[in-house]
């Protein structure tokens, strides 16, 4: 007969042979992939060769997570461990391409386009050189929806249109974006609704305008960039007038606040 203890010291080490085993089974099923995701984000897709085929509802915008031009913070991976590099082209379920772009190590560095499910254009992204870059963004009918020139991954300039084609937002910043240089609206027909344009850089003096719908001028005057407060104040003169445009009064301020008003 063999040794009662020994055996059942045998016993006791293949039992904890056998918990050791689970426990980092159980490690590498559920906890490290938890883990891994907490610094990497991929999408789970199909892969043929070079061409991935993916669902409609998946947003066509995903793509921006892989730009780090832009503040994308994602890595995009073939499969675990496998970064996509090169070119890549991905497919709607109806055949129409959706997307193609250059990736490097699992990042899009210097051009990709998106496409909507009609084959049309969505938008294109380019790096122009090592500080601009731009973007394209379109209406599905084909028009142009916006249009951003980026410096250094910050919108340098920005332009929205409408879907009939007029403009509707421009803004222009300076390279150390501490200031603008214009800001624009335009009402729907085309017709200016604001403006405040640069006129004194050194003193960070704006010309500024709004506008009744008709386009008729409806108060002007100049503002000041404080950038203490990081806001635009009024100063000096103002003059309004109404929709016919006819002069109807005057307001004076000092530093955004009004001190006179006269009424005509």
């Amino acid at each position: 007969m063999g040794n009662p203890k020994k055996n059942e010291k045998n016993d006791r080490s293949i039992i904890g042979s056998l918990m050791r085993k689970f426990f980092f089974t159980l490690l590498f099923v559920l906890i490290l992939p938890q883990v891994y995701a907490q610094y990497y984000e991929y999408i789970d897709i199909d892969v043929e060769g070079d061409t991935v085929n993916i669902d409609e509802e998946d947003a066509i915008d995903i793509y921006d997570e892989f730009n780090p031009v832009l503040g994308g913070d994602s890595v995009r991976f073939r499969e675990e461990g496998i970064k996509y590099t090169g070119w890549f082209e991905e497919y709607y379920q109806n055949k129409k391409l959706k997307h193609k772009g250059y990736y490097n190590n699992g990042l899009l560095t210097t051009i990709y386009k998106n496409y909507f499910d009609n084959g049309q254009l969505e938008r294109s992204f380019k790096v122009n050189d090592i500080r601009f870059s731009q973007m394209e963004i379109y209406y599905k009918n084909g028009v142009l929806k916006s249009k951003v020139t980026y410096f250094k991954g910050q919108a340098l300039i920005w332009i929205d249109y409408y879907s009939n084609g007029n403009m509707e937002y421009y803004e222009e910043n300076n390279k150390s974006f501490e200031f603008c240089i214009a800001i624009k609206y335009f009402f729907e027909s085309g017709n200016p609704q604001s403006c405040l344009e640069l006129t004194d850089k050194k003193k960070k003096i704006y010309d500024s305008k709004e506008y009744w719908e008709n386009g008729i001028l409806k108060e002007g005057g100049e503002m000041i960039f404080n950038k203490s407060l990081n806001d635009y104040q009024k100063i000096g003169t103002w003059v309004l007038y109404d929709n016919t445009g006819n002069k109807i009064g005057e307001e004076d301020y000092i530093k955004g606040q009004m001190n006179e008003e006269r009424k005509y």
